[in-house]
């Protein structure tokens, strides 16, 4: 039986990196919403030394969809690691299909993955530097319990209104917390879990917000961090792809339950106004 590795939106920017980051540690599980996602997937591990992949479509919010994406993971050997990039972005849905998509698909991920944990299994799921907002925390022990019915209308009754934005910067919260509430019970099993929170990065999403959102630009120029050869985006797939490869590395042993922020600096900076420049 094969080591697998799952990598979720693996047809997305953040999940083809992944591709590359994880290629030659068993067999990995390309998981996308359509057949069109996947086959860009199952293309780009095609090319990546190393690899061995299986696609698998699957929508996070159909509940069967994920229990089959999991049987398929079985079938093939032990989780090793699990890296969910799944998410839209605010101007993509309103806010109760970001939520829906974003946060309960993701506490639906991670409730399917729960049971196939062994020990050294580890997994990083993709919030954003956008959950580190605290906008409503009597919120949070709502946020804590995506799966329950009528989880969407407590929020929705929670806030003044609903929009995507609103529904993004909540929905990233709830997978930080996520990760949070969960360590113990992967920690138990012999398994880590750890959530990510990117910043401003250059994905075909990234590009899109920036596009609808001229606050986007004044963002970008904040960061901190700039490198030679990044565009008006300063963050990389890769800086997301790399970081969750060591996460799930034998070298990272000791972490879980814990966010980190791969963002240049600018939620540190953003804290600091008053700082030297």
């Amino acid at each position: 039986m094969s080591d697998v590795t799952v990598i979720t939106g693996a047809g997305g920017g953040m999940g083809l990196a992944c591709i590359d980051a994880f290629a030659g540690r068993g067999h990995l599980v390309l998981v996308d919403v359509s057949e069109q996602r996947v086959a860009a997937a199952l293309a780009a591990a095609a090319t990546a030394a190393g690899a061995r992949a299986t696609g698998q479509v699957c929508d996070v919010t159909d509940p069967a969809a994920v229990a089959d994406t999991f049987d398929t993971v079985r079938g093939l050997g032990e989780l090793r690691s699990l890296v969910h990039t799944v998410g839209l972005s605010p101007t993509m849905a309103d806010g109760r299909r970001v939520l829906d998509v974003d946060l309960v698909g993701a506490a639906r991920v991670l409730e399917a993955a729960t049971a196939l944990v062994v020990p050294g299994t580890a997994a990083v799921f993709v919030s954003s530097m956008a959950g580190h907002v605290v906008l409503w925390p009597e919120l949070d022990p709502v946020l804590d319990e995506p799966l329950e019915p009528g989880f969407l209308d407590r929020v929705e009754a929670g806030v003044p209104a609903l929009d995507g934005a609103t529904g993004y910067v909540l929905a990233k919260r709830g997978v930080i917390r996520l990760c949070e509430r969960w360590a113990r019970a992967w920690g138990g099993r012999g398994g880590r879990l750890v959530s990510i929170s990117p910043g401003l990065i250059d994905t075909d999403m990234g590009r899109l917000e920036l596009d609808h959102e001229p606050m986007m630009a004044a963002m970008a120029e904040a960061t901190p961090v700039r490198r030679p050869g990044t565009g008006v985006l300063p963050g990389l797939p890769s800086d997301i792809a790399q970081l969750a490869a060591f996460l799930c590395s034998d070298a990272a042993s000791f972490i879980s339950g814990c966010d980190i922020l791969v963002d240049g600096g600018l939620v540190g900076a953003n804290n600091h106004p008053g700082a030297p420049a």
